[in-house]
């Protein structure tokens, strides 16, 4: 099948270079587009989009150059809040190269991707989509509260988003990703008060065991955990584990900024803070020289 596919794809592309002029990228139609694809990554859903329970198909245009990357993404048509989580899922597509002749050429089609919250017998209870709907607004004002150090507001915000995350369940990656998110501020709420750093550990642990499930080291938000884990630990005197979590968020920022190089911007900002603060922890440990090298690199991102 997959013989026949490929070589519909090539006498397709012998006929479109024909047609057109050898600078435009070649047109092909989806699904021989789709026989040469090398990576392709599962789309997140928004929990915004998924508590409102917007569904539907993203159309994309994208060119794709002569190595199988793609160049230019654009949508077509599809829910505008779906949107973006399908531009990002489609930038980190890889074809393998197309050619004719051995001569590698330049194509242009359309991709679809599809975001259904509905599978057959998978689809969430009405218990389940009514804790999806309440999460979102919770975690808003959880984040907003502890953006403004308000510690009770934090506590009391961030443990109703957690038990909305847990209810909802964790059907996709994206109900993953925000039981991650509700542990780890939920962690961060529990710190701020002074007096229950041994629930507030317990919390980003489950954070990371989260993490797992849904992202990989490349992510940036895989990092997020492991710092705030390293912040309380180095609070409670466990130097030791606190270097070696801000050493993982470190060198997950480091892979993130290499996988997507657009984001350096922002992730560079997160990681000099990282830095600094992993270098308050080596002057209190006696470690001087070995924190102002930290500073030295977060200076120059």
């Amino acid at each position: 099948m997959r013989q026949s596919s490929a070589l519909f794809c090539m006498l397709f592309l012998a006929h479109c270079l024909g047609a057109q002029s050898l600078s435009k990228p070649t047109i092909l139609p989806e699904a021989a587009a789709r026989d040469q694809l090398a990576t392709q990554p599962d789309p997140v859903y928004p929990p915004i989009a998924k508590a409102a329970h917007v569904q539907g198909d993203v159309i994309v245009s994208v060119i794709v150059d002569e190595k199988g990357r793609i160049v230019s993404a654009k949508v077509v048509s599809g829910p505008a809040m779906l949107q973006q989580a399908a531009l990002d899922a489609v930038k980190k597509f890889q074809f393998n190269p197309f050619s004719v002749g051995n001569k590698p050429i330049r194509i242009t089609t359309t991709l679809t991707i599809p975001f259904h919250i509905d599978k057959p017998g998978e689809g969430p209870s009405a218990e389940q989509q009514k804790a999806a709907q309440a999460w979102f607004p919770l975690s808003d004002k959880c984040r907003k509260a502890l953006q403004a150090q308000q510690v009770q507001e934090s506590v009391d915000y961030c443990r109703h988003a957690l038990e909305m995350s847990i209810k909802a369940g964790d059907l996709t990656s994206s109900d993953q990703l925000g039981n991650m998110l509700s542990h780890q501020y939920y962690g961060h709420a529990l710190w701020l008060t002074g007096v229950r750093s041994n629930e507030a550990l317990e919390q980003e642990n489950l954070a990371i065991e989260e993490s797992k499930k849904c992202l990989k080291d490349t992510d940036q938000e895989y990092a997020m955990p492991y710092f705030w884990r390293a912040l309380i630990e180095g609070s409670t005197g466990q130097g030791s584990a606190a270097l070696a979590d801000f050493k993982v968020a470190e060198e997950t920022h480091r892979r993130a900024i290499e996988h997507l190089p657009e984001m350096k911007n922002n992730y560079s900002k997160t990681l000099a803070n990282i830095l600094r603060y992993h270098a308050v922890l080596l002057e209190m440990m006696g470690k001087p020289d070995e924190a102002a090298k930290l500073r030295a690199e977060a200076d120059s991102l």
